[in-house]
């Protein structure tokens, strides 16, 4: 088997185990029934936001050291922080207890960047479309076993939500120990570059932010010593001792500002392409209404199920919708990597067609009673978001280097978590509107 090929297996069963939580379909029907007796209102405003805004902060310095650590170190890190996350799910009694809960949450979630963009340190550039392919399939295989397992336990009442908390977090305990063998990575694409090129700096002053050979120790050879000087001496240990931590000092200092220059010119020549601004700016704004659904829809659910007197432990298949639009999306997005259109044309029309049509299925969802239609628009919403999201990567990937895919992806996605910030902030704090839960849509 080739090198890059196990190594892309061994990450993906890392991203399917990570993805196997069959807690989540339920897990607010679980917070507000027997085993936690919180209240809508304290979900809604007390402890969701919560994640929301770690999410936001954690995403900055994960963004920031993924690449400094090289990867492998946030990835063992995410593991850790799904035990934790877990762990206090189960044994967690109060609302405090739920809120440092979530700030975990959001570290786990905002690790997923180191996924995502580990492999691209490990493989040629002429593997990347298949690893890309793998690990995204490996996400979506995770979250859609994840669906059919835990709806097939609930709807044969062999567990209950509480009990499914416990293979969710035994998943992802294995999902850790898998990350300790994962290779270590010894190039990135900004602190540790493989192949250091100025990139046509002509002065000496930015040479040497992106070069290492700018070094220059202490004591040199003396030449045309005069006639005061009688021999050159070798440098005694103080010295080279001194030349050594110089050394070093000025290496890390060079590594530094050589990451800043790479990063920043990635970051302006993706985002003066105004085709590449378009899209991110969809991206980030379809991605936040999409996490802020992903939050809250349980608690549309539970409202439908109480308004009806329904049976919260057998009504509902929230497993089995995840699942369904998980695959269809995956089917979608699939179909459209072999069908080939003019998007510089079609690009535009779709994103306002797309962005109307999510629209009215989320007032929809909102005002529905019935549970079936609430999950066939939730289906619909799921699959035309995968969709058009699909699209908006492959277009920004095809307009911006290799190398700074892993950048435009973390920075699209902060400038998301900012807008859903924003919104949990207005329309859900007691800050702000503190609206219902309808209303919310």
């Amino acid at each position: 088997m080739e090198t890059w090929l196990k190594i892309s297996l061994l990450l993906c069963f890392f991203g399917s185990m990570k993805e196997f939580r069959p807690s989540e379909p339920f897990v607010t029907h679980y917070l507000l029934g027997e085993w936690k007796n919180f209240t809508s209102e304290q979900v809604n405003q007390d402890i969701f936001p919560i994640g929301t805004y770690a999410y936001l902060a954690e995403l900055v310095i994960v963004f920031l050291v993924t690449d400094l650590l090289r990867y492998k170190p946030i990835i063992v890190l995410d593991g850790i922080f799904g035990v934790l996350t877990w762990s206090l799910l189960i044994w967690g009694k109060d609302i405090l207890t739920m809120q440092i809960m979530e700030i975990f949450y959001g570290f786990f979630m905002a690790a997923e960047v180191a996924y995502y963009t580990y492999i691209y340190a490990q493989v040629d550039r002429e593997h990347y479309q298949h690893v890309t392919s793998h690990t995204r399939t490996a996400y979506l295989f995770g979250r859609a076993l994840s669906g059919v397992v835990s709806q097939a336990l609930v709807s044969t009442g062999t567990l209950d939500y509480y009990q499914l908390n416990f293979i969710s977090l035994a998943a992802v305990s294995i999902a850790t120990l898998w990350a300790f063998f994962l290779p270590s990575v010894q190039h990135s694409v900004y602190f540790y570059r493989e192949n250091i090129i100025t990139d046509g700096i002509a002065d000496a002053e930015n040479l040497a932010a992106v070069t290492e050979d700018s070094v220059v120790p202490l004591t040199v050879p003396v030449k045309n010593a005069t006639t005061f000087v009688i021999e050159t001496k070798q440098p005694t240990q103080d010295t080279s001792e001194i030349n050594g931590r110089l050394q070093d000092t000025r290496r890390i200092e060079s590594r530094w500002r050589k990451a800043y220059y790479y990063l920043w010119k990635d970051f302006t020549t993706s985002y003066t392409n105004l085709y590449v601004l378009k899209w991110s700016f969809w991206w980030a704004l379809a991605t936040c209404g999409f996490l802020q659904s992903l939050s809250y829809i349980q608690l549309v659910w539970q409202e439908i199920i109480v308004e009806n007197h329904q049976d919260s432990n057998t009504d509902l298949y929230n497993g089995a919708v995840e699942a369904l639009y998980t695959l269809v999306g995956a089917a979608t997005s699939l179909g459209l990597g072999w069908l080939h259109f003019n998007w510089h044309i079609l690009g535009e029309a779709t994103l306002a067609v797309c962005s109307i049509i999510e629209g009215v299925l989320l007032i929809m969802s909102a005002m529905t009673n019935s549970m079936i239609v609430a999950y066939i628009l939730y289906v619909l919403f799921g699959v035309i978001y995968h969709t058009v999201i699909t699209v908006a990567n492959a277009e920004v990937a095809k307009n911006i280097s290799e190398d700074s895919y892993g950048l435009i992806f973390g920075v699209n996605t902060f400038i998301a978590l900012v807008f859903q910030s924003i919104l949990t902030l207005v329309v859900v704090s007691d800050a702000g509107m503190a609206l219902e839960i309808r209303p919310q849509a």
